[in-house]
């Protein structure tokens, strides 16, 4: 039985590095996983913004037509004096409020992109991690097994290997 256990110790190694580099590969996954998430939430805030800013260009038309309306009501005409400065100042301000909301929609999807790339990134520095693991589990378990094959072969505290 004791002459096993150079063979366990090899087999614990070989146990090790295969957990080692399935956790990374999971890692890895996950960070793909989560990636492509982001990236579908970043198309998806571009959407709304796309579609709040046809809200708003729609709310701009009617807020103009409107005051349009109002003008010729009162008996106006809706291209002169104060009116055309109202209608101006209307019309920029509904611009304003529309770039505004297209602005916020792509802050939101780069913030999203930032994400899938930092969770990808992560992602394949944990699979790195795991072969790195693996391969120092290997050699860490293939010493103590040699170490105790050596102490199975010379029990009297000699030595295979010449130690300086």
């Amino acid at each position: 039985m004791v002459a096993a256990i150079p063979f366990i110790q090899a087999a614990g190694a070989i146990f090790s590095a295969v957990s080692a580099i399935s956790q990374g590969r999971a890692a890895k996954a996950a960070g793909d996983y989560n990636a492509q998430i982001a990236e579908q939430n970043a198309v998806i805030a571009r959407q709304q913004a796309e579609a709040q800013a046809r809200q708003q260009d729609r709310e701009n038309y009617l807020r103009l037509g409107a005051i349009k309306a109002a003008q010729g009501h009162a008996g106006g005409e809706a291209g002169t004096g104060s009116v055309l400065d109202v209608l101006g100042d209307v019309a920029a301000q509904g611009e304003l409020e529309k770039q505004d909301i297209l602005y916020r929609g792509e802050l939101a999807a780069r913030g999203y992109t930032n994400t899938a790339a930092l969770d990808r990134y992560g992602g394949a520095q944990a699979q790195s991690a795991g072969y790195l693991k693996a391969g120092s589990e290997l050699l860490s378990g293939g010493a103590r097994a040699y170490e105790s094959y050596d102490r199975l072969k010379n029990p009297s505290g000699g030595t295979l290997l010449k130690r300086a």
